[in-house]
């Protein structure tokens, strides 16, 4: 990926370079030695040093106003170089995109500051690292001409929602509780498809994972497919701590969730009475996990505070989910054996192009 070099940093007067003054001279010169007539040739001179002069004094000027412009334009430039990757570069704004969601997470956290600067500082680190993995994983598929198309990304998806039982509402409020976005997911699925896909072009080495194997692993984890309870799940979100205790009280009177959820919440499922969708809240965090496991069906929990704002869990309903024969956990288990394995030749393929790539980091 080119990027084109700041106009202020390569041809301008910024850095220096002689504008051509005498320029305006050899252009109008001629114009001043074609008068012939004896009486005005005193009067002609006059005329042009003059306006030489007055030439100079402009194109004095033009530099100082353009050496002004470009100082002024390189002050608000906030965005620089963080590493250099071969012919490639990640950008502080690329970062800052990619760690924003974490960042935030750490700075609404407890931690002391101090342990926060350190997180931050490391996650920067990691995600800078992660950026260049990507950068070269980029090229790499360029020189192999290996691409992803929409449609397989949204066959992909759709392939994880069905094989997780995740319902549109549960997948959007499970990208929420992640802090991420549905673009930021699907580049995250495109780079995971272009590494697969790599390692068949680059690597020259298949993976596979034996019919043993898969059923090995569904005996020895027969309670993870013997189901659990999942949870019906509408919420309602605040940012504005006062803002909530008032829906509290309401519930409290006996007022309808769903509509308090329409009223009320700055979700995105706000216009659907807040629902949420089936889910299995052992992936949740902590204190929305232990809040909903001492209520019952048609209970709600209590106020929330979470990275997103102030939340009301309301549990809809409770059913029993994801009890799988080997046949029905085949396709998952086989999945999970594949991926892990693609990893790690990719790693191994990765960190021997690191070696022969150009890589300098200015983080």
């Amino acid at each position: 990926m080119k990027r084109k070099t700041n106009w202020c940093l390569t041809e301008n007067p910024c850095l220096g370079e002689k504008l051509p003054i005498c320029k305006a001279q050899e252009i109008l010169k001629p114009e001043c030695t074609t008068v012939y007539e004896d009486s005005k040739i005193l009067k002609q001179r006059s005329r042009w040093v003059s306006f030489c002069s007055n030439t100079n004094w402009i194109i004095f000027s033009l530099i100082v106003i353009s050496f002004s412009f470009c100082w002024s334009v390189s002050a608000e430039v906030i965005d620089r170089i963080v590493a250099i990757v071969n012919d490639d570069i990640v950008t502080l704004a690329e970062l800052n995109k990619e760690s924003g969601p974490y960042i935030k997470k750490i700075e609404s956290s407890s931690y002391p500051d101090e342990k926060k600067k350190t997180m931050i500082q490391d996650i920067n680190k990691q995600i800078l690292d992660q950026l260049i993995d990507n950068s070269l994983t980029q090229q790499e598929s360029k020189k192999y001409r290996i691409t992803i198309s929409d449609n397989e990304i949204n066959k992909t998806i759709e392939n994880i929602k069905k094989s997780r039982s995740l319902s549109q509402e549960a997948f959007d409020y499970a990208l929420i509780q992640e802090g991420t976005t549905i673009e930021a997911y699907r580049e995250n699925i495109k780079m995971q498809m272009i590494r697969s896909k790599i390692i068949n072009f680059a690597v020259k080495s298949k993976v596979i994972v034996t019919e043993s194997e898969i059923k090995k692993y569904y005996d020895a984890n027969t309670e993870k497919y013997s189901g659990k309870n999942k949870y019906n799940l509408r919420n309602i979100l605040a940012n504005n701590e006062d803002v909530i205790k008032k829906i509290k009280m309401k519930l409290d009177k006996k007022a309808s969730f769903a509509s308090l959820a329409k009223s009320y919440s700055i979700a995105p499922n706000a216009s659907d009475g807040g629902k949420l969708g089936i889910f299995d809240i052992s992936n949740f965090p902590k204190s929305i996990n232990d809040s909903l496991s001492i209520i019952k069906k048609g209970e709600y929990t209590n106020i929330i505070s979470t990275a997103q704002g102030f939340q009301i869990f309301y549990i809809e309903d409770i059913v029993l989910d994801g009890s799988k024969t080997y046949e029905q956990a085949y396709d998952e288990i086989y999945e999970s054996f594949y991926l892990e394995r693609v990893e790690k030749k990719f790693k191994t393929w990765l960190e021997s192009l690191k070696k022969k790539a150009h890589i300098k980091k200015m983080l």
